[in-house]
């Protein structure tokens, strides 16, 4: 029996996971931590179970757990617990995933999510807008919450009534980019998941998903990339990319970092400026940005002068082509983003006080 893979949900699908430790994102004070710590929440990956491994403080726990309130005595913290976490790349959040798994007895009833925009970290004068409005959770489950906000947050405080675990927060959303941070000129990545970039469709994503391909540093493992099934066919896989920024390209990295078995005898890629991410037309018009070209096993693989298109053409999106399937740890689209094509995606940080 053929296992299939299930499909991830819609905001997996639409949206970057802002607060991911892949791209930074770090749980910074809590009310309490005592059974298990917060830095758990922004972990890759699912949350697993160890039944019957106990450490000092009790059973282990893959998530944030703190004590009972009446174990604690005085809260002073009303009448729940609380997290501060830094997104790993700041932007607009549009849902998030409150997952309890394995949290049985143990999980909260409730919880709330708020966000703030500063250029530091959060005070006790940091004045937090609401993202989620108290909401009830169920135990040992993903609870995904949709939300309509246009704030852009770089921190979060996640608010658990009255206590308990949480295995995991994922904060769904779309990053934007501080404009403050670059210099006229500079050579950026766009289709770095920090700026943006994301993955809008692929053939398959049986192994892992072509998102992984944008993630900062070089791949850890041969998990941490976009791999597919083997193919039985004539065909090739296929992942089409948004740029986060739009622009020029000017090189491209693509590493093959930890695939020897498994890479991809060939690959090519397209570039396209088209608006939107509907991808299912059949006349879109793609460029050949790098013809089909020979891989190699566990290899960062650069091109500077096989780049096809001219300098001053602007794309949205890329495709990459692999031949006929297999893995590939990183994609990297060099050049120089046309800002004001970007301005919708750019945001300016507050004046630190």
């Amino acid at each position: 029996m053929t296992e299939i893979t299930p499909a991830p949900h819609p905001l997996a699908q639409r949206f970057t996971d802002l607060l991911s430790a892949r791209l930074g994102g770090r749980a910074l004070a809590c009310s309490d931590a005592w059974f298990a710590p917060a830095a758990n929440l922004v972990s890759p990956g699912d949350a697993i179970s160890r039944p019957g491994h106990f450490v000092e403080t009790g059973q282990w726990m893959d998530g944030w757990e703190s004590r009972r309130s009446f174990a604690r005595g005085s809260r002073g913290d009303g009448d729940c617990d609380w997290c501060v976490l830094r997104l790993g790349a700041p932007g607009r959040v549009r849902g998030f995933d409150i997952d309890t798994s394995h949290f049985r007895g143990n999980a909260p009833e409730f919880a709330l999510v708020e966000g703030t925009c500063i250029a530091g970290e959060p005070h006790g004068n940091t004045c937090w807008q609401p993202l989620l409005h108290k909401s009830p959770l169920r135990a040992d489950a993903h609870n995904f919450f949709e939300i309509d906000s246009e704030q852009v947050c770089t921190h979060l405080r996640l608010k658990i009534f009255p206590d308990g675990g949480v295995a995991r927060l994922r904060a769904y959303g779309e990053a934007r980019v501080n404009l403050q941070e670059f210099i006229e000129g500079e050579l950026l990545d766009l289709a770095a998941a920090r700026h943006g970039g994301r993955g809008v469709t692929c053939s398959d994503r049986f192994y892992s998903d072509p998102g992984n391909l944008l993630l900062p540093e070089r791949g850890i493992n041969m998990g941490d990339g976009w791999e597919t099934r083997r193919r039985r066919d004539d065909g090739n896989d296929w992942a089409v990319i948004r740029l986060g920024l739009p622009g020029s390209i000017r090189k491209i990295v693509l590493d093959t970092a930890h695939f020897k078995g498994n890479f991809p005898d060939r690959f090519s890629l397209l570039a396209a400026n088209v608006a939107g991410d509907d991808m299912a037309a059949e006349d879109i018009p793609w460029a050949t940005v790098i013809d089909e070209t020979p891989l190699y096993a566990d290899r960062e693989h650069i091109f500077v002068g096989e780049i096809l298109v001219a300098a001053e053409t602007q794309f949205t999106h890329v495709k990459l082509n692999i031949f006929p399937d297999g893995g590939v740890s990183r994609l990297r689209v060099l050049g120089f983003p046309d800002w004001r094509a970007a301005d919708d995606r750019l945001f300016e940080l507050p004046r630190q006080d």
